[in-house]
């Protein structure tokens, strides 16, 4: 997936991805490719245009 695909991705479901941990929403970081919990903080990353929303 290039970039321009996953920004189009992210763009449009961003608004009903939720955190694994405590359901709160989600905000995308440019610059760090990764997803970021606006609720508990927790980070998640993006590895070759796979979100990882695993739960340890």
């Amino acid at each position: 997936m290039s970039i321009g695909e996953f920004m189009d991705w992210i763009g449009k479901y961003l608004s009903i991805l939720q955190c694994p941990y405590c359901g709160g929403d989600l905000e995308y970081i440019k610059e760090k490719n990764q997803l970021i919990c606006k609720s508990c903080k927790r980070i998640f990353d993006i590895v070759d245009g796979i979100l990882i929303l695993l739960k340890n």
